[in-house]
């Protein structure tokens, strides 16, 4: 048997590779849900209705949509103050995007990037700071004009208040990416929830089911496996009525969505607003805590029971996908055989994730450039120019509804030098 063992041809391994095949068959066509309280407003109605709605349950079900009405609150609420810091709070403090202000500044002073939005020239790292440091400097010698106008000439001469501008580009880019990977995460996980409501049969049938053991007592494999009562009882993912279809894409996927949406377009604007290295590297973090809000409050605030339910429910498994356990070792072998027949440069082969991944955190940064900045005389980009701006909420949720900002502008691109 060891020998037959180490043949990597034999028929053990034959048929070892074809169960391993029809493993990733499987994988493939399983969608399952995860601890958050989107998932939980889901399963725990229709566990509730499978037992015939047992008061215990029902409590547990209605709690599960106080959490997830007070998780929307939360995460529209933070994205929603993030928005408006972005396009109403930086606007009333002069502040202007930073799109590529000071970018490649080794290139300076010739290079494209090289006119700050004061419109004077970097010619070096040493006159470039962060908005705060810069805004200060700039206050300090308009506050010298003002005190003594007579020395504004030796004052505008003398003072450099230097420019505002990003530290290095790539950083930003490379973070964008990082952010987007949580942010695909999320999504994947709204896919498989949305394709569990649709796929699943338009039925009434159980979500519970008790397995006792039919190879020996009850009370006897409880003694030799340590299990329990609870342990018999399965939980997998069978009908749901049309009308409570309907109402989990309505209430759940639909806000669920709208959330990454937002999360989104507004975490991949605060990191390219964002100049310094350090920065853009903790605010990275810090953005994708919004998208672990619905796990957090499901973990602190929800009963043990919709823990267990949840841990213990079965994936949902597409009727087309195979799990190999039916299959005579023939026909493990065949299908072994079949797959070695395929070329080797399909579909397959390709990082669908990793592609879909880059492909939006490209999509997102050319977004940004094409919303907030403009192409300079140089060929490098700067902020279009700047109005005051009001944000309401429904622009919020309906981003399509939003009017053109048309308060008074205070600030545009004008370099003074060449």
């Amino acid at each position: 048997r060891q020998v037959v063992a180490d043949l990597p041809q034999s028929r053990t391994a034959q048929i070892a590779a074809g169960k391993v095949i029809s493993l990733v068959e499987k994988l493939d066509g399983q969608c399952s849900l995860s601890l958050s309280v989107y998932d939980a407003a889901v399963v725990m109605p229709q566990v509730a209705r499978s037992a015939g709605n047992p008061r215990s349950l029902v409590h547990i079900a209605i709690r599960s949509y106080i959490f997830l009405f007070v998780n929307l609150f939360l995460q529209g609420f933070l994205l929603y103050m993030i928005t408006t810091e972005e396009r109403v709070m930086n606007r009333f403090s002069g502040r202007m995007h930073l799109c590529d202000f000071g970018a490649d500044i080794h290139t300076c002073p010739g290079g494209p990037n090289c006119i700050g939005p004061s419109g004077t020239n970097y010619r070096d790292p040493g006159r470039m700071y962060s908005y705060d440091v810069w805004t200060a400097r700039m206050f300090v010698r308009e506050s010298l004009k003002r005190l003594f106008p007579d020395k504004e000439d030796d004052i505008m001469s003398s003072v450099d208040p230097g420019e505002y501008g990003v530290e290095n580009r790539y950083i930003r880019y490379v973070c964008v990416f990082i952010f987007m990977m949580s942010v695909i995460d999320d999504l994947i996980v709204s896919v498989d929830m949305m394709k569990i409501i649709w796929r699943i049969p338009n039925s009434t049938a159980s979500w519970l089911d008790y397995e006792a053991p039919d190879w020996d007592s009850k009370e006897e494999v409880k003694k030799r496996t340590g299990k329990s009562e609870i342990d018999f009882v399965k939980f997998r993912m069978a009908g749901m009525p049309v009308a409570w279809k309907v109402a989990n894409f309505c209430l759940i996927c639909l806000p669920k969505l709208l959330i990454w949406r937002s999360t989104a377009i507004s975490g991949v604007s605060f990191l390219m607003e964002t100049s310094s290295i350090e920065d853009v590297v903790v605010n990275v973090t810090a953005l994708s805590f919004i998208l672990s809000l619905d796990e957090m409050i499901f973990g602190l605030f929800a009963h043990k029971a919709a823990h267990h339910i949840l841990e213990n429910l079965d994936p949902y498994v597409a009727a087309t996908a195979s799990d190999g356990e039916d299959d005579t070792d023939h026909q493990s072998i065949a299908k072994l055989e079949d797959d070695r027949a395929r070329t080797l440069f399909d579909y397959r082969l390709l990082p669908v994730r990793l592609l879909f991944t880059l492909g939006l955190a490209t999509f997102m940064i050319f977004a940004y450039y094409f919303e907030h900045c403009e192409r300079n005389e140089r060929g490098g980009y700067v902020s279009k120019a700047i109005r005051h701006a009001i944000y309401p909420f429904v622009s919020f949720l309906f981003p399509w509804l939003a009017k053109p900002d048309s308060g008074e502008e205070y600030w545009h691109f004008q370099p003074e030098e060449a």
